[in-house]
């Protein structure tokens, strides 16, 4: 948003010298600026209670789930359908548990005929920095445990092989940011950023039905960049 500030000039005349020297002295002395608005308020709502939201976005995949698997080999990003529910302590802190089930959009041109899903969850905590404003800005850090499965159809030479992994680890680290404008004094709306940090630790598959579960053994980081939009409700 820009603010334009206007400027009022004032031109005077040298004729009826006294008359006008009585007019300045019956004048008020100008009032000074108006000073910036302020952040507008908000109603307020509930200091406390349980709170729920939901959020929906677009995730891009980065780092490697295993030493030499980059995690774009599987996955061009995913759709994450995220549920929070926790309590807030206050007006500024909230505290709970997450749930997250991406939908994979998967890269073709490595996986072909490949479906896939990540799922997360876990704990985390918001600070809100201006809780009775209309909008208000916060941040907000978490731990959690993610699984991200992948299963995929081939035929050769007429027979047809069904294969599936599910690869787990944990979260170490989700480091969030967002705003929530005010539609109603307990209910926000807002945009959200999310950096996660993982390792995937161990992995199942199963061809065929015949399951194997091992170890990771050359490990790597990986990370999820989220940017997407959430609502919230405090009951």
């Amino acid at each position: 948003m820009s603010l334009t500030v206007a400027a009022v000039f004032l031109a005077s005349g040298s004729a009826f010298a006294a008359e006008a020297e009585g007019e300045a002295a019956a004048t008020p002395a100008a009032a000074p600026a108006a000073a910036a608005p302020a952040a507008e308020p908000a109603a307020e709502g509930k200091e406390s209670g349980l709170e729920v939201g939901a959020r929906v976005g677009y995730g891009i995949p980065m780092g490697n789930a295993a030493e030499g698997s980059k995690m774009s080999d599987a996955f061009n990003g995913k759709i994450p359908l995220w549920l929070d529910v926790g309590y807030r302590l206050n007006r500024n802190i909230y505290v709970g548990g997450f749930f997250q089930y991406g939908i994979g959009l998967m890269n073709d041109d490595k996986c072909k005929d490949c479906s896939g899903s990540v799922m997360r969850f876990g704990v985390n905590a918001q600070y809100h920095i201006m809780p009775t404003q209309k909008f208000d800005p916060w941040v907000g850090v978490g731990v959690g445990y993610e699984i991200a499965t992948l299963s995929s159809k081939t035929t050769v030479l007429g027979q047809t092989f069904e294969a599936s992994s599910s690869t787990k680890g944990l979260e170490f680290i989700n480091l969030q940011a967002g705003g929530d404008y005010k539609v109603s004094p307990d209910f926000g709306i807002g945009p959200f950023l999310s950096f996660s940090l993982g390792q995937y630790s161990s992995s199942t598959v199963e061809i065929n039905g015949q399951e194997n579960s091992a170890d990771i053994e050359k490990k790597a980081m990986h990370q999820w960049l989220i940017l997407g939009v959430r609502g919230s409700f405090v009951l």
